[in-house]
């Protein structure tokens, strides 16, 4: 994979709205190519940073340097890098202005006016300071919660060390888990649908032969989930939530609703429509920190 960090000057200064319809363009192509990065706007400036696939992010940038909305464009760096730093964002955005500015470690003297493709050009270590604070502040912002092992603290670097270290026999034992499910799985399918014949086959029978499989799906979630702990950038609490609404809401199928209670279904039902509405709160929260319409 590669990251590529570029900055341009926009032909025209850019409306909320514009710029809107920009990062939604943005969001819609990059999320189909495997794309992420952030970009960031002010003084009619674009400092934007892309990371993908080496071919991917190459042509995606010379379509950028042909895009008649903007001049001046300026490649300030292309790296090959072993994970993302945008991992989860599509698109991440920000719209400058010195409010922000003010909050950026080390960049007392550096104003809106400042923010242009001639001086940042020739001030890496400036757009470095930017895509840092920002990427971080949006990360804390949506409750983000990371593993780095390059912390200033280096007990914290040691910690986070052995945790990463737990994380991977968890996977192993995991996988140990889900082949034990698969046998599990045949066993029940010779149980209950091969051995018997096809008449004494019941819909029980079906039922059981389901929660076999869906019990597997369910671990292979977890598996997934306790992985992506391994990487940066990415949102755990959204990935808890969402491996929780599709195990209760996958075993919803295998319900025998002629023994459960009807107060087991109601609170069922309350538990999902509960679930769904942290996740659609937290997938809110995320666009409506990257659009920052208005500050």
């Amino acid at each position: 994979m590669i990251q590529i960090s570029y900055i341009s000057a926009a032909k025209d200064s850019m409306s909320t709205q514009e710029l809107l319809e920009l990062l939604r363009q943005c969001r819609e192509n990059n999320a189909g190519n495997g794309v992420t990065g952030m970009l960031l706007y002010a003084n009619a400036t674009f400092l934007q940073v892309l990371e993908g696939e080496e071919k991917v992010v190459d042509d995606l940038f010379n379509k950028i340097r042909n895009d008649p909305r903007h001049t001046s464009l300026r490649m300030l760096y292309r790296i090959s890098i072993q994970r993302r730093q945008y991992s989860e964002w599509s698109m991440g955005f920000k719209r400058i202005s010195d409010k922000e500015l003010q909050h950026v470690d080390g960049l007392k003297d550096f104003s809106e006016k400042d923010f242009n493709p001639e001086y940042l050009a020739q001030h890496t270590t400036i757009v470095d300071s930017l895509m840092n604070h920002f990427r971080k502040e949006r990360s804390k912002a949506i409750g983000q919660s990371e593993l780095g092992v390059n912390e200033d603290d280096r007990m914290i670097n040691v910690l986070h060390h052995i945790i990463r270290a737990a994380v991977r026999v968890l996977a192993v034992l995991m996988v140990v888990t889900i082949l034990w499910g698969v046998i599990d799985v045949v066993m029940v399918l010779y149980g209950q649908v091969f051995r018997p014949s096809f008449q004494e086959l019941s819909v029980r029978d079906i039922v059981v032969t389901f929660g076999a499989f869906l019990a597997v799906l369910i671990a292979i979630e977890i598996f997934m989930n306790i992985t992506l702990y391994l990487r940066d950038d990415v949102v755990h609490v959204k990935l808890v939530i969402a491996t929780a609404l599709m195990a209760i809401a996958r075993k919803v199928i295998v319900f025998d609703f002629a023994k459960i209670e009807p107060m087991y279904v109601l609170a069922t039902a309350a538990v999902v429509l509960a679930l769904g509405i942290v996740y659609w709160l937290i997938d809110r929260k995320m666009i409506w920190g990257d659009e920052d319409r208005r500050d």
